[in-house]
């Protein structure tokens, strides 16, 4: 099952201002039937957590949002009528993790389940490993801020290229978990966000 999708590079020459965009984020849960293009998912997933400064000898590479102690503990796995892929930020891939149409598992809306695209935001909560993080209550207030800078850049970008996105927190993560071969002990399903072209 193992399949590995190159991405394109995202396009970094999208000309709307920054406060235009602050101005338009709106949540929006109506999504058109058109599919989520190729360079488009690349540049949503560049924006949720893409690298921006590669890495050296001993420092992390720099994402498009910040973490607590630079732990870079948030996953994003897409999912897409073709099966669910977990976004690799360091190579700009996705990684299929599951073959199965998975998208039901965005919401429990119905009109999320139209969505074209869904992303979960997973916390990795073994890559918390500073002092200041030590405790499970701080490991988790941390996942949940970092949680909302990935899904606050995706509305940004939605709001910027005229697309729908709403955030969600009604979610069965239990079943979500399972559905991405997650390991219940340290990794932990936070939030979803669908996107689409709007109506």
């Amino acid at each position: 099952m193992k399949k590995i999708i190159k991405l394109p590079n995202p396009n970094l020459n999208i000309d709307v201002p920054l406060m235009k965009a602050i101005q338009n984020r709106r949540t929006k849960r109506k999504f058109s039937n058109r599919s989520i293009d190729m360079q488009t998912l690349a540049d949503i997933l560049w924006v949720s957590c893409g690298i921006t400064k590669e890495a050296k000898s001993n420092t992390k590479s720099k994402r498009t949002v910040p973490s607590g102690c630079n732990s870079q503990e948030i996953r994003v796995y897409a999912l897409t009528n073709e099966g669910a892929f977990l976004y690799d930020e360091v190579t700009h891939t996705l990684n299929l993790i599951n073959e199965k149409d998975i998208r039901h598992c965005i919401g429990i809306q119905r009109m999320m389940k139209k969505a074209p695209l869904g992303l979960v935001y997973v916390a990795d909560l073994s890559k918390m490993k500073s002092a200041i993080l030590k405790k499970e209550e701080a490991k988790q207030f941390s996942s949940y801020v970092d949680t909302g800078y990935v899904s606050q850049n995706v509305y940004l970008y939605c709001a910027a290229m005229n697309l729908s996105t709403a955030a969600i927190a009604l979610i069965r993560r239990e079943e979500i978990s399972e559905l991405l071969n997650l390991n219940n002990e340290f990794e932990k399903v936070i939030l979803t966000q669908a996107i689409g072209y709007s109506q």
